[in-house]
C-alpha cells in the first residue's frame, strides 16, 4: 500500500469480526486491556489468534482463519 492510501482504506473497510478484513476480533485492548496485569493483554492476542486458526472462537469465528497476527 503506498504512503497516504492506509486512512482511506480502513474508512471503506468493514474491520469487524464479521467484516471483510476483521481486526481484533476479542475487542482488542479496548474490550479487555485495562484489566489484564501486566504483559499479559500480549499473551490475550496469542491466545485468541490460537482460538481462531483452531476454529474455536465461538461467535467472533471469522471465515478466513488459517493464518494469526500477533504484534505484541
Amino acid at each position: 500500500m503506498a504512503k497516504g492510501e492506509v486512512g482511506p482504506f480502513f474508512e471503506s473497510t468493514d474491520t469487524t469480526y464479521k467484516g471483510t478484513f476483521p481486526i481484533n476480533t476479542d475487542g482488542g485492548q479496548l474490550s479487555a486491556g485495562q484489566l489484564n496485569p501486566a504483559g499479559a493483554s500480549g499473551t490475550q492476542q496469542i491466545v485468541e489468534a490460537t482460538r481462531q486458526i483452531r476454529g474455536q472462537a465461538g461467535v467472533r469465528q471469522i471465515p478466513r482463519h488459517d493464518l494469526g497476527i500477533v504484534n505484541t
